[in-house]
C-alpha cells in the first residue's frame, strides 16, 4: 500500500513536468567501438519547455522522500529507450544509482533484476554506477554490490577522487570499472602532476582487476594524453554530448573515434622512437663520461660532472660509492635542483651517505654485472621520478660505482618557473 501511495505522490509531482533519458556515449580506441552509454535524466517544464535541471528533479523528489522511486522511474525509461536501440556495437548500457537509496530491504525484492527481467535486458548488458554520494550503510552497500553482481550487473564507482567515492569505496565494493573524476583530468595534457596522479589509478586498477574510465573529457589533448597513458576508456563532450537519438550518438561517435585513432597511432609510434633513441642515448652519454672520469682524484671529478651536467639537461644528479655503497663524492645536480629551497622530504644527499639497499647498489651484489639501468623510482633530491644508471669501475685498484640520475618524469616543478 505504501509503494502504491509513492507511486501515486510521485506521479502527481512530475505531472507538470516531461523527463525524458538522454545517453552519453563511451568509447574505446583500442577496441574502435561505443563501449557504453550512459544513461541521464533531462526534464522540462511541460506547458513553457523550460528546462528543469536533474539537480532541481531529484532535490525535489528528496525533500518528498521520493528519491528511490523516481531512481527506479529514471531507470525504468532508459531500459525502454536502450530496448529499442538497434545496437551495431553490442554496447552496455550504464545506470547511475544513488547509494544514499541503498537499503537491504529493496535488495531482498530483488528490484533491479526483476525490473531488467520485465524490459527484455540481460543484466550483463547493464552497468551499474555508484555516485559519490554517501551511503547509508557500509555493509548494506556491500550486500547490495554482491546480490546485484551476482546477478549478472556490472560494478562501476563513479567520480573517483571525489569525496566519497574513494579507495575505501574500492575496497568495500570491489568494482568492475573505475570512472576516473573530472577534478584530475582537467588539463592533464599539461599537468605532470595530474599525470602521475592518473598513472597511479591505472596501476592501482591493473592489480585489482578493474577498467579505468576517464570521464568529463573534454579536448583532443585530454583524450589522446588519457589514452597514453592507459586509460582504456573515455567519455566527456569531446566525444559527445547527451542526446536522446542514440543511433545519431552511435554514428557520430564511430566517425570521431577513427579520427582519434589515427592521432593516437602517430603519437605511440612517435614515443616508441623517442624511448629507444633515449635508451641507446643512455648508454651512448654514460660511455663518454667514463672514458673522461678514467682514474682522476675523487675531487675532481666533481668539477668534470657540473660541466657534464651543462650539456646534458636530462640528467639531475651524479655521485659516486665506494665499494660498500658510502657516497664518496657529494652529489652534483642540475640547477632546477639547486633552485629548490631546502625541504625535510627530498634533499641532496652528502658524502658519507650509505646507499648499500638502494637497486643501484644491490644490483652488483646480485649479478656479475658492470652497468645496471634501474626502473623508475622517486628522486630524494627532488620528488621527480629517475632511472639510475650505475657503472662499475676500478680505479687505482679500487672499486668505484659512478651512478647518473636520468630524469624520466617531472613531477615537482622547480619553483623559480612558477
Amino acid at each position: 500500500m505504501e509503494q502504491s501511495i509513492k507511486k501515486m505522490l510521485l506521479s502527481s509531482v512530475l505531472e507538470d513536468i516531461e523527463i525524458r533519458p538522454f545517453f552519453q556515449p563511451i568509447i574505446s580506441l583500442e577496441t574502435g567501438k561505443v563501449f557504453a552509454y550512459e544513461a541521464l535524466i533531462r526534464g522540462w517544464i511541460a506547458d513553457t519547455k523550460e528546462p528543469v535541471s536533474p539537480t532541481e528533479l531529484f532535490d525535489l523528489t528528496d525533500s518528498l522522500q521520493l528519491t528511490k522511486d523516481f531512481d527506479q522511474l529514471c531507470q525504468q525509461l532508459a531500459l525502454e529507450a536502450f530496448k529499442e536501440f538497434d545496437n551495431n556495437c553490442g554496447s552496455l548500457l550504464f545506470m547511475n544509482i544513488h547509494t544514499n537509496c541503498i537499503y537491504k530491504e529493496s535488495v531482498d525484492e530483488g528490484l533491479l533484476p526483476s525490473l531488467t527481467e520485465r524490459m527484455g535486458v540481460h543484466p550483463s548488458s547493464i552497468g551499474l554506477e555508484f555516485i559519490e554520494s554517501k551511503a547509508h550503510s557500509s555493509n548494506e552497500l556491500i550486500y547490495f554490490v554482491r546480490q546485484q553482481r551476482e546477478s549478472g550487473f556490472l560494478i562501476v564507482v563513479d567520480d573517483f577522487g571525489s569525496e566519497h567515492s574513494n579507495i575505501e569505496r574500492l575496497i568495500l565494493i570491489h568494482p568492475d570499472i573505475i570512472k576516473i573524476d573530472r577534478n584530475i583530468i582537467h588539463g592533464i595534457d599539461s599537468d605532470p602532476y595530474r599525470q602521475s596522479i592518473l598513472k597511479s589509478i591505472v596501476s592501482l586498477s591493473e592489480m585489482t582487476g578493474s577498467v579505468c574510465l576517464a570521464e568529463g573529457v573534454e579536448t583532443e589533448d585530454e583524450l589522446l594524453t588519457c589514452a597514453l597513458l592507459g586509460v582504456n576508456l573515455l567519455q566527456g563532450f569531446v566525444i559527445g554530448r547527451p542526446e536522446s537519438d542514440l543511433e545519431k550518438i552511435e554514428k557520430s561517435a564511430l566517425k570521431k573515434i577513427k579520427s582519434y585513432q589515427k592521432q593516437l597511432r602517430k603519437q605511440v609510434v612517435h614515443r616508441l622512437k623517442e624511448t629507444s633513441y633515449l635508451t641507446s642515448d643512455v648508454n651512448a652519454v654514460a660511455d663518454w663520461l667514463v672514458r673522461q672520469i678514467g682514474c682522476q682524484p675523487i675531487e675532481s671529478m666533481e668539477t668534470l660532472f657540473e660541466e657534464f651536467l651543462i650539456v646534458n639537461s636530462e640528467i639531475e644528479s651524479i655521485f659516486v660509492l665506494d665499494e660498500h655503497g658510502i657516497q664518496i663524492t657529494n652529489m652534483v645536480v642540475a640547477s632546477h635542483i639547486k633552485a629548490k629551497p631546502h625541504s625535510y622530504i627530498f634533499q641532496v644527499a652528502e658524502k658519507g651517505c650509505d646507499h648499500s639497499l638502494r637497486p643501484y647498489f644491490t644490483c652488483f651484489k646480485a649479478f656479475k654485472i658492470n652497468r645496471f639501468f634501474t626502473d623508475k623510482h622517486l628522486s630524494s633530491a627532488s620528488g621527480n621520478m629517475c632511472r639510475t644508471l650505475a657503472i662499475r669501475l676500478k680505479c687505482n685498484e679500487k672499486s668505484l660505482i659512478v651512478c647518473i640520475d636520468f630524469l624520466e618524469e617531472i613531477i615537482k616543478t622547480p619553483l623559480l618557473s612558477e
